[in-house]
């Protein structure tokens, strides 16, 4: 049996987002065909993510220099125990689906967040003679991202090299072991009328009930 991670960044809801859309036609395919499979899932923007600040420092300080966790107090260990189950949760897990739309040519600064909170140092990577050595081996990752313009199925030199989002996802994923990764594209959009938007979102959500199958 294999752990699902199903990471969702974005703010609005299924009837508007296409990647969204596309995201729940993957995991309702999954499901279909991996019936044994455990599927968690996380809506970042309805659940909120954990912010690294001053608390997070000053936590992460005491622990360092000796204080126990039943000695911090209960803001703090509850700020430290939900942190502490997402870097669990995603330290285990044997397959990622994050779904986002681009925004400003990145990823929503809520899978930043998450990003940061779950990738660390000694966890997910260890410093190595020659560099950063990952630690996540034999896992495999997919991102299901919209975007206003084309990047991905064009011939555009340019615009190919202005996802500065899912470079960035997938160079980060390999830092630390992940290397099978691919993307679901559903682009465009912004040059599209609403017929033509919804037909173009049900041809990509079909390509990703294939890939489901398989992932």
């Amino acid at each position: 049996m294999s752990t699902v991670l199903v990471i969702k960044a974005h703010p609005a809801t299924e009837n508007v987002a296409n990647s969204v859309v596309i995201g729940e036609r993957f995991v309702e395919a999954y499901r279909k065909d991996h019936p044994q499979d455990q599927i968690i899932e996380h809506d970042l923007y309805a659940e909120g993510v954990p912010e690294i600040n001053s608390s997070n420092l000053d936590s992460w300080t005491k622990l360092t220099n000796g204080t126990t966790y039943q000695d911090l107090s209960e803001n703090e260990q509850i700020l430290l125990s939900r942190q502490q189950k997402l870097q669990d949760q995603f330290i285990l897990a044997d397959k990622y689906v994050f779904v986002s739309p681009m925004y400003n040519l990145f990823i929503p600064n809520r899978l930043k967040m998450y990003l940061d909170l779950v990738i660390v140092s000694t966890k997910t990577w260890v410093e190595g003679e020659h560099g950063p050595e990952g630690t996540l081996h034999n896992k495999k990752a997919l991102h299901i991202q919209s975007s206003g313009g084309t990047y991905h199925h064009t011939d555009n030199e340019f615009m190919a090299k202005l996802d500065l989002g899912d470079s960035y996802l997938k160079a980060l994923l390999g830092q630390v072991g992940i290397k099978d990764y691919q993307g679901i594209y559903c682009e465009g959009n912004s040059h599209r009328d609403p017929e033509d938007m919804a037909a173009n979102r049900e041809i990509v959500a079909k390509q990703a009930g294939k890939i489901a199958k398989t992932f």
